[in-house]
């Protein structure tokens, strides 16, 4: 039995919709083998995810599902903590699967237990380092891709897309402006 349900891979953080007044903002992805498929929020996703700086070197590794800090609560806050200025994408894995009508599954409670041999949870472990990471020399994929579904990231509305490219114009400016 698989943990990971689901994942994305690279996603772009100036991409990502995160909301204001009045607007919750959303983590959206379709579903990377279909052609054409509805969009599924993954802000409430329980898993892992990674933070990424520039070139896609790994800098943040971290867990969403205590309480209420769900997937998209830990992006939103890496934008205002200690790694605000470091991380451009991120990749996740989520644990909630996709019901047919594109929403998550009940929530899971991260203290609850799976029957999951050492094997299948190496199979895991390994799975993730091995997408994260993409080491040359591995010629084999995560086992658990033949189980669990990439989604790749929802675009934004075109003039939302337009104001995220301007943001990140302006905030390339002002990380070569001199520091007072």
């Amino acid at each position: 039995m698989a943990i990971i349900k689901n994942y994305g891979l690279r996603w772009v953080r100036e991409k990502v919709d995160w909301g204001g007044p009045g607007n919750r903002g959303s983590l959206g992805g379709k579903r990377a083998t279909a052609r054409s498929s509805d969009s599924v929020d993954f802000r409430e996703q329980i898993g892992i995810y990674v933070l990424y700086e520039p070139g896609f070197v790994p800098v943040y590794i971290g867990q969403a599902g205590f309480g209420a800090a769900d997937l998209f609560t830990r992006l939103r806050n890496h934008r205002n903590d200690h790694l605000r200025d470091r991380w451009t994408h991120f990749s996740w894995f989520g644990f909630r699967d996709v019901n047919a009508n594109c929403t998550l599954s009940a929530r899971q409670n991260p203290d609850a237990r799976t029957s999951l041999s050492y094997i299948e949870a190496l199979d895991e472990v390994e799975g993730v380092l091995i997408q994260v990471l993409e080491p040359r020399l591995n010629k084999q994929g995560a086992k658990w891709q033949q189980t669990a579904d990439e989604y790749v990231q929802d675009a934004l509305p075109p003039e939302a897309d337009r104001i995220a490219a301007i943001e990140s114009t302006l905030n390339a400016i002002l990380l070569k402006l001199p520091k007072p």
